[in-house]
């Protein structure tokens, strides 16, 4: 509800002058000159850039003199210019090796896991003689070796066989064969022998011991503070970390540090006899229990001694630990693509489990995960992963970072670099960190770098892109964010039996206005109930969503029933629990609990929905009209005032139709700000024919565009900022047209004229810049004394597009559609018209001679990054003449 009924002149203010929030990556690698340094932050900063994380890519002598001398300088540069810094605490990713330092400290330091070997064998059978598996590295051991009976296909453990002390030594060299086999008789039926070998590895540290984690403090952070401590607090923020993790290959298991005595002091008994399960899951029924309990406590572990004490020593110095881990899609070498929720390898083990110890929630967008107009996995739930750490454990203006565009390649522009901020921002990101200025030329080191040693020519229109950035990063901190619906992060539930993927949930609750937190159990469990709402700090949801989960844990289902019988309803997706996590295996409860009022079942996420509105939870954002599906909406509260973020994620067609805004029956006036172009306008709006009484807004949102609204109370003629912008008429709205002939626009191609709107990939697939395109036409004097606006629409571009008008700049575009008001510099009679286009840079890159030898496989990495994509002026150009009343003339709410 809005308690405040106009908009804050603050708001006005840094609208139009927003402070310097984007963030940018800063490589260092000690080869530059202080020129070279001095001239990549003039552009950083100079582009309206205001915070720099000073990384080694890799730097020479990191953590060495030359390392400290270039901090300092640039260090000093920030302090002069206002510009905030971040250190990044690792040589080169990933973080927590110091250059790969500290694991070649102590033995003990190195990275520890354990896998598995089994045979099988139906007895009985005497004098059988069992290999011990090669342990191939010096530094592996066999851990441990049960027999277990099999039972109609189930694993045994409780009544495993320990057979580890038949071992003659706990390795076994390779073609040492039988050598020191275990003899051992097979009793009647069917058994299962399993071997547990530990492996130690220096190609990481093993987070879990504090002595390593300790040293990598004091290698890096206590060092940071003994040479660059007088720049902590200004200009240092804090630190930045790049996914730390744990590193175990495909079919081995993190183990680590006293791992067996801290497992028995949090669990309550020793998990050695149950560790096959982890990779046996189908013949394991009975012993969820433990495969839930081993990663619950692995994770938490992980959280515990890796990223707790590194959180803390950044807090106690007053700084900020911020970063990110891997959390994204992953591509295996075979098998089924997954998710990092319940994976280890690369990843923490469990986001929210880590996320407890950072300052800001945190992701990275790299590497083409996504794309406009492509809808994969990551696509509905990556940012929101960072938004919901921030909202759910209450972290400061609930910032939530992304590093983002990192290896895209050259074939990024100005144009997918909008639309995939918009796509992180309405997800909650506002806290954009960019990939990044690289003083380095020429470098083939994980494109694009924005200047690109000059050559890139889009920079010139880089800094309008800065401070769209700056203003979505201003508007959407801070105050309190708006959800409905609790979404409940499976964490350990999801190693420990089949669960739906979360995002596919994601898609429908966002395809159909609903907003929500990824919220993970421990959070539900701690959560209050008042006024019919679950709260959690500041948030406050409708309902509880459990993504169909295979078990269950008691508190959580103590939770559940406790949620119900409050009032809130619960809404399972796919299926029902269908047992409770116990050592002594119980089937899951039926009733009252799952059948009682209040709980619901979906039988497929798309059902979703249609339970929601049954149950009274309707829509956050209703919309009547087209493309709802592609319509993504965010909504804050700050300084007492609705705030709402809208965007369109198609890449061709417009959202247009009608929204209304529940919860707020007094708003009778919308404020449309566009965050990219700076202008301000009203929406049109009407008394609801369903409602009769209820005010909704006509919202038409063009695709790559995204709008900021602010709700409030109007006179009924009190003026606004200015008409409807251009891009925002739809084509077909006109009163007249006037199609401009495609062999009457001319441009100059390398010295030659030319006529015509030709692809630029036939004319050259390696040219990047701008070419102006002309043309001369004459306007009836009586189109322009009627009350008309006229429209210039160019039709396709690729991909940047700037209009003069008789001699006048008529504005740019980066983003379609290329419409441009050229109402107040026409004249009756001859016009002249001129476009300036500009194409991304890859087309140039591809066969840029500057990047030969630019690196040991700079031909395999240039094709790579460097994507040829079309350029030019391709039309259809027309001049829109449009009839003008309300709001799209002067402004004046209708």
């Amino acid at each position: 509800m809005i308690t405040n009924m106009r908009v804050p002149d603050s708001w006005s203010h840094h609208f139009l002058e927003p402070p310097k929030l984007t963030g940018t990556l800063f490589w260092l690698h000690g080869t530059e000159s202080p020129e070279e340094l001095r001239k990549t932050f003039d552009l950083a900063v100079g582009s309206g850039i205001g915070e720099l994380t000073l990384e080694s890519r890799p730097h020479w002598d990191y953590l060495g003199p030359k390392w400290w001398s270039d901090l300092k300088l640039i260090l000093g540069w920030c302090r002069e210019a206002g510009v905030s810094a971040y250190l990044f605490d690792e040589k080169w990713y990933p973080s927590g090796v110091a250059g790969n330092t500290i694991q070649k400290l102590d033995p003990a330091f190195r990275r520890s896991s354990i896998r598995l070997q089994y045979i099988r064998y139906r007895g009985p059978l005497n004098r059988v003689s069992l290999m011990p598996p090669w342990t191939h590295r010096s530094r592996s051991v066999v851990m441990s070796v049960y027999a277990y009976p099999m039972s109609e296909g189930v694993i045994g453990y409780e009544q495993g066989v320990d057979l580890t002390e038949r071992l003659h030594r706990p390795d076994s060299p390779h073609m040492h064969g039988i050598v020191h086999g275990i003899h051992w008789d097979v009793p009647s039926g069917e058994w299962i022998v399993c071997f547990l070998i530990e492996d130690k590895t220096d190609n990481y540290i093993d987070p879990l011991h504090p002595g390593a984690v300790q040293a990598f403090i004091d290698r890096v952070y206590e060092s940071s503070k003994r040479e660059v401590g007088m720049y902590f607090g200004n200009p240092v923020r804090g630190f930045f970390f790049d996914e730390p993790a744990y590193f175990n290959l495909e079919q081995e298991i993190p183990w680590g540090y006293e791992l067996r005595r801290r497992f028995i002091e949090a669990k309550g008994y020793d998990p050695i006899r149950f560790l096959p399960a982890l990779w046996l899951k189908g013949e394991s029924k009975g012993s969820e229990f433990f495969i839930y309990d081993y990663y619950d406590f692995l994770n938490k572990a992980y959280a515990d001694t890796y990223c707790r004490p590194i959180h803390e020593w950044c807090r106690n110095h007053g700084l900020k630990y911020i970063g990110h881990w891997y959390e994204h899609e992953a591509s295996p070498n075979h098998g089924e693509r997954y998710m990092f929720h319940e994976r280890t390898t690369e990843g923490p083990g469990d986001f929210f489990e880590v996320s407890r110890f950072a300052d800001e929630g945190g992701i990275d967008v790299v590497c083409n995960q996504i794309i406009p107009g492509h809808r994969n996995r990551d696509y509905w739930g990556l940012p929101k992963l960072a938004s919901s750490a921030a909202h759910v454990y209450g972290l400061k203006d609930d910032l939530a970072m992304s590093e983002t565009f990192g290896a895209y390649g050259w074939h990024l522009g100005l144009r997918m670099m909008k639309w995939l901020t918009d796509w992180q921002a309405v997800r909650g990101i506002n806290h954009f960190i960019l990939h990044a200025f690289n003083p380095k030329w020429p470098d083939l080191d994980c494109p694009p770098y924005f200047y690109d040693g000059g050559l890139n020519p889009q920079w010139p229109y880089f800094s309008a892109y800065i401070q769209y950035v700056n203003r979505l990063s201003y508007f959407f901190r801070e105050g309190r964010h708006v959800a409905s619906l609790l979404l409940l992060y499976p964490g350990a539930l999801g190693y420990a039996g089949e669960s739906t993927p979360i995002e596919d949930v994601q898609q429908v609750l966002q395809e159909n206005q609903y907003d929500y937190d990824l919220v993970p159990q421990e959070e539900l469990l701690l959560s209050r109930i008042a006024g019919g709402r679950l709260e959690i700090r500041s948030e406050s949801y409708a309902a509880v969503v459990v993504p169909g989960t295979e078990v269950v844990t008691e508190e959580l289902l103590h939770k559940l029933h406790e949620v119900v019988q409050s009032g809130v309803p619960v809404m399972f997706v796919n299926r029902q629990p269908a047992r409770v996590l116990k050592r002594k295996q119980e089937a899951m409860p039926r009733s009252p609990f799952l059948s009682g009022t209040g709980m619901h079942l979906a039988g497929s996420p798309s059902d979703l929905p249609e339970l929601l509105r049954h149950s009274g939870i309707s829509a956050q954002l209703p919309f009547e009209g087209s493309g709802r599906e592609n319509l993504r909406f965010l909504h804050r509260i700050r300084e007492n005032q609705s705030l709402w973020m809208v965007s369109n994620e198609d890449v061709e067609t417009a959202v247009d139709g009608w929204i209304r805004l529940p919860g707020e029956p007094d708003v009778n006036a919308l404020y449309a700000w566009e965050p990219l172009t700076g202008e301000r306008w009203h929406l049109r709006s009407r008394i609801s024919p369903d409602t009769a009484h209820e005010r909704e807004f006509h919202l038409r949102i063009p695709p790559y565009r995204s709008l900021i609204l602010i709700p409030s109370v109007l006179d009924v003629q009190e003026e606004v900022q200015g008409p409807v912008p251009a891009a925002y008429i739809g084509s077909g709205q006109q009163s007249g047209v006037i199609d401009i002939d495609s062999g009457q626009i001319h441009f100059d191609w390398q010295g030659e004229a030319r006529r015509g709107l030709p692809s630029w990939l036939r004319l050259d697939p390696s040219y990047s810049g701008t070419l102006a395109y002309t043309w001369t036409m004459d306007v009836p004097p009586s189109e322009l004394e009627a009350l008309n606006r006229v429209i210039l629409d160019l039709g396709q571009v690729e991909e940047i597009a700037e209009v003069e008008v008789n001699g006048t700049s008529a504005g740019f575009s980066f983003v379609p559609p290329y419409r441009f008001d050229v109402t107040s510099w026409l004249t009756p009679g001859l016009n002249r018209f001129k476009v300036c286009v500009t194409n991304v840079v890859s087309n140039l890159m591809s066969k840029a001679e500057v990047l030969e030898d630019a690196g040991p496989d700079w031909k395999e990495r240039r094709e790579q990054f460097s994507i040829p994509e079309d350029g030019g002026l391709l039309g259809p150009v027309r001049l829109e003449f449009h009839h003008t009343i309300g709001s799209e003339r002067n402004g004046y709410r209708q």
